[in-house]
């Protein structure tokens, strides 16, 4: 183990055992995690509003505040946008994270000191001993990772406002930014195709032992666009130097630019790399070092894992990185082979109800609450966090299953989001039996979707699949899979058999999509205004103008008959 190795575990050890203590004394962390809240906040306006001063516990809790959407809060959101002190918490933000809204307003998720806190930092930390408890030379090699820019813009108060994983990672040490293959100013580039092309040329050039970004699915395209711009990296590597191809900011190519030597010796590793791979350019060439690969593994994303062999040894572990979202950091996955992992209870304030209550009735105030020492193993629950940022009973309409303890403290895995079902005639199909359906059907006809989503066709009761294949198939294979979708959606959902056998559902249909489909969805999105990270395809959805894809990316319509 190297220098560095030894330091980073040093000092992640310490976070690790916190956590583990807050983990041993959960349902105590989380009644003290409450009264610390309600009492630093309790002579701001919300909390005069709402008798902060008078909660002694979770009781008066439930009975006192509201739970609250983005959308509930937002006035008192956009004062403290604005500028405002003591509206929401004591504590004036130090950013904003910026993250899209459901009305379509951007949300801007406010960050407390108290969010950088000890408890909070801890996550990360205890996130990173753990892997390298697995791989202990991990940090003896680079880290390939991905970031989005740190800030887009300020508020009318000065306030910057931007990703909080690139605020991190700008501002984290010296030394954990050593480690990386990518230095920060990559992601300053706007343009895709050029932040693309500068983070391979710079993680190329490094013996990578760890991929750490949260979604597999830029992790995958990370794979393809080092093979796509082989040839001009690998010039670059040679000569030192940073194609003049691509559009990249002019005060961040000379940032770039000095960070470059000559390096034939590396050059000649990748040629070689290519040979060895008939043409093609994979990591498992190039990177003979990589142990770990630290992204999301569940919900809606977990489908991309699978495609990671394609480029690299398949027994590489994947270590998800856990519950995450620009509101909250929810959960911390101890081991490479679980995807659940205990909640951060000494950072946030957790509440729970039962998915299928929740679903079931929308009147927030005849929901159920309860705690973490009420949870039942194997239950799927709509999770309510409480942040020190100033989200309270924040309805982030998430639902996730329990999957065990590590002692009192349960251990969660995102499945879905909380309305993430359609329903034309009573099968409730959830985004989760979507996506297992079309895993199912790729290994029964050996024909994988690379990027889809399903739309429920309320005019003609059916269901409308888009898919985007990883290789060209006849129409005979294109059929076969569509039929062995429908059968995995019975297979996975009674309810949707029972109306297919009853004709109550008609026939799917699959729509063939043109190469690039996603790709081209997903960069009109960004540039829209969203953030690349964010500009997912919804993989469920009715069918409507604004969310079908348009016309003319569609090959052709394949039916069942």
């Amino acid at each position: 183990m190297g220098l560095t190795s030894r330091i980073i575990r040093l000092a992640t050890r310490g976070a690790a055992q916190r956590f583990e203590e807050a983990s041993r004394n959960a349902i105590a962390v989380q009644e003290a995690k409450l009264l610390e809240m309600v009492r630093r906040n309790e002579n701001t306006e919300f909390g005069r509003k709402y008798g902060f001063s008078s909660i002694h516990g979770f009781e008066d809790w439930r009975r006192q505040v509201p739970v609250s959407t983005y959308e509930d809060l937002r006035q008192l959101l956009d004062r403290v946008f604005q500028g405002e002190s003591n509206v929401l918490t004591a504590e004036d933000p130090v950013m904003f994270a910026q993250t899209s809204g459901t009305t379509g307003k951007p949300k801007f998720i406010p960050v407390t000191p108290s969010c950088r806190g000890q408890a909070h930092s801890d996550a990360q930390r205890a996130w990173l001993h753990h892997c390298q408890l697995e791989h202990p030379g991990l940090l003896d090699h680079s880290v390939a990772n991905m970031v989005s820019k740190a800030v887009e813009g300020h508020s009318p108060s000065g306030i910057p406002y931007g990703s909080t994983s690139g605020h991190i990672f700008k501002t984290t040490s010296a030394l954990v930014r050593r480690k990386s293959a990518n230095p920060y100013d990559v992601f300053e580039i706007e343009d895709y195709q050029a932040k693309y092309y500068a983070l391979m040329r710079c993680a190329m050039s490094h013996d990578v032992g760890m991929i750490w970004t949260a979604n597999p699915s830029s992790i995958l395209k990370m794979f393809e666009k080092g093979d796509e711009f082989a040839e001009e990296v690998i010039k670059d590597i040679r000569d030192g130097t940073l194609s003049r191809n691509y559009d990249i900011e002019p005060e961040v190519r000379p940032a770039l630019e000095r960070l470059f030597k000559p390096n034939r010796r590396r050059a000649a590793e990748l040629e070689e790399a290519r040979r060895r791979g008939d043409g093609v350019l994979r990591p498992r060439e190039y990177w003979p070092h990589l142990q770990l690969i630290g992204c999301w593994k569940g919900g809606t994303v977990s489908h991309y894992i699978s495609k990671f062999g394609d480029w690299i040894d398949p027994s590489i572990p994947t270590h998800d990185c856990g519950y995450l979202s620009s509101e909250v950091r929810g959960s911390v996955p101890l081991t490479e082979n679980e995807t659940a992992g205990p909640l951060t209870v000494g950072a946030n304030l957790f509440e729970f109800v039962l998915a299928e209550e929740a679903e079931a009735n929308e009147d927030t105030s005849k929901w159920n609450f309860l705690h973490i020492g009420e949870l039942e193993d194997g239950k799927e629950y709509r999770i309510l966090p409480t942040t020190t940022g100033g989200l309270y009973r924040y309805d982030i309409a998430d639902i996730v299953e329990v999957q065990g303890r590590h002692f009192e403290n349960p251990k969660v895995l995102f499945k879905r989001k909380g309305g993430g079902m359609t329903n034309l005639t009573g099968e409730k199909l959830s985004v989760g039996q979507v996506i297992e359906a079309f895993g199912r059907a790729a290994k029964e006809t050996g024909l994988v979707a690379m990027h889809f989503k399903a739309e429920a066709d309320i005019e003609n009761s059916r269901y409308v699949l888009h898919a985007e294949f990883s290789r060209g198939a006849e129409e005979p294979q294109q059929v076969a899979f569509l039929r062995a979708v429908d059968d995995g959606l019975k297979a996975v959902n009674i309810e949707y058999k029972a109306k297919r056998d009853s004709m109550r559902l008609g026939d799917p249909v699959l729509r063939v999509m043109r190469d690039g489909w996603y790709e081209r969805t997903k960069r009109a999105k960004v540039a829209a205004g969203m953030r690349a990270f964010q500009a997912k395809t919804e993989l469920l959805s009715l069918a409507s103008p604004e969310k079908s894809p348009p016309p003319d990316e569609v090959v052709v319509e394949r039916e069942m008959a």
